[in-house]
């Protein structure tokens, strides 16, 4: 016989949704001896299968001593993996689990009807191995004495999933017969724990010191260490300083200017930023700006007619923001005009221009640019 698994957690939350199970399966139980109907339609058919059977079957029972038991189980390790999940995520991966469960039953080839909580319990305790593999199960145990001990929580699930595992494959075993739905057992437990993992890996379950993922990755770096350490690492040899790196010395004169920058911008001084940014270029050509500060520079340096620092300032703009806005194009026009007029560059002028025709939407820019990869092309 087990005992619950004490907890001094003063911000667990209450396993509403667990508890609501354990009822729940109880007043089926209580339907289920009531009603033939019940006994008869909501079995799991593995040769027959009605989608609604899947769940039904979760809530029925062959009899009070296979209740008891199960709720037991779910009792002892349901409370805390609702208490990890959360209310309404624990109470999709139950009703999932013992969904999975009944399909490998399915799968493995049985033709007798199913029921019981055995597969969604099985799929509880596999995400408690995940969850809390260190936590130490108390068992109490009548045989001519009477008496309890503790098991850690990893050995008691693996000794259950080995044994059902045994019993569903292994000739000697007990899998041919109808009493016990060993393959339920292996589903739910194989999905308990995959699942889990799953949530962990990718930390959509908040990761603690004593999951399986922090067990694993803690004997991985041992395991290294010892590797590091037969090849001749010596860990306790002293560790030779390391060179200082020496600060860039424009690193500082580009934060300075930068900064200017922006504040020249929030006190609406565009000339005053364009010339900062001239001179923000000549110590570091790829700076660039924000989306909107880098395309009103680049066109106050076009206004003010410093062509050759307007064209730098529109192709950091198209290199850095190709995905950004419907402005592009303007820019590629903008660009166009001034390798095609001003700076001279036809190839790049007849790119950027081709490209503005094929994708402005305003025939007035439109225009301006095929009357101008004309005068390129004659």
């Amino acid at each position: 016989m087990l005992l619950p698994i004490r907890t001094d957690n003063p911000l667990r939350r209450t396993p509403y949704v667990n508890w609501g199970l354990i009822l729940l399966n109880v007043f089926a139980a209580i339907a289920q001896a009531k009603s033939p109907w019940i006994q008869e339609n909501c079995a799991l058919d593995p040769v027959h299968p009605q989608i609604y059977q899947f769940f039904t079957y979760q809530f029925m029972h062959g009899g009070i001593g296979h209740l008891l038991s199960n709720m037991l189980f779910l009792y002892i390790f349901g409370n805390n993996v609702n208490d990890k999940l959360g209310n309404v995520a624990y109470l999709a991966f139950y009703l999932a689990g013992g969904v999975f469960a009944g399909v490998t039953y399915m799968f493995l080839g049985s033709p007798y009807p199913m029921i019981g909580a055995s597969g969604s319990v099985s799929a509880v305790t596999g995400a408690f191995l995940v969850l809390l593999p260190q936590t130490r199960i108390t068992v109490l145990f009548f045989f001519v004495l009477i008496g309890i001990f503790e098991i850690p929580s990893l050995w008691f699930i693996l000794a259950f999933f080995l044994l059902d595992v045994f019993n569903q494959f292994a000739p000697m075993g007990f899998g041919s017969g109808q009493a016990v739905a060993y393959g339920a057992h292996i589903g739910g437990s194989i999905f308990g724990f995959s699942v889990s993992v799953f949530l962990l890996w990718m930390r959509l379950l908040p990761r603690d010191l004593f999951d399986v993922v922090a067990l694993i990755d803690r004997w991985n770096r041992r395991r290294q260490h010892r590797d590091l350490v037969s090849r001749g690492f010596d860990p306790f040899a002293p560790t030779p300083a390391r060179e200082r790196v020496k600060p860039d010395p424009k690193f500082d004169q580009i934060q300075e200017l930068r900064a200017t920058i922006s504040e020249a911008i929030a006190h609406d001084k565009l000339a005053d930023a364009s010339q900062l940014y001239v001179r923000l270029l000549a110590i570091d050509p790829q700076q660039v700006l924000s989306r909107r500060t880098q395309l009103d520079v680049a066109n106050e340096l076009f206004a003010k007619e410093q062509y050759p620092s307007a064209a730098a300032a529109y192709e950091a703009y198209l290199q850095q923001y190709t995905r950004s806005n419907e402005a592009i194009d303007q820019v590629q026009l903008m660009l166009g005009l001034i390798y095609a007029r001003y700076v001279p560059n036809r190839p790049r002028a007849k790119e950027l221009l081709t490209s503005a025709v094929n994708n402005l939407t305003g025939e007035r820019e439109r225009e301006i640019a095929r009357m101008e990869l004309q005068k390129i092309e004659n």
